[in-house]
């Protein structure tokens, strides 16, 4: 049976995530980062990202901790992101 490895969740400085740079000025960019439900309208809000095509459909909830990399399929936390 193979052995469980337990993965590192970025809550402490030894595990953490690196910053990700993000151009919205940049098309390809601009549809590599997406909100969890997969929608690029998405923008900075206090601490975190509202999602206005999200806001338009029903019980859904816009605010977000987190965006999506379609490229390498993992979520980024919104605390490693830096817009540009």
């Amino acid at each position: 049976m193979p052995a469980l490895v337990a993965r590192a969740d970025g809550s402490s400085e030894a595990d953490a995530m690196g910053r990700v740079v993000i151009d919205r000025a940049d098309p390809l960019v601009r549809w590599r980062f997406v909100c969890p439900n997969g929608h690029v309208d998405w923008d900075p809000t206090n601490n975190h990202i509202w999602c206005a095509a999200c806001a338009q459909l029903h019980g859904v909830q816009p605010e977000y901790w987190e965006l999506f990399d379609k490229k390498t399929g993992e979520t980024v936390p919104w605390a490693a992101v830096e817009l540009r």
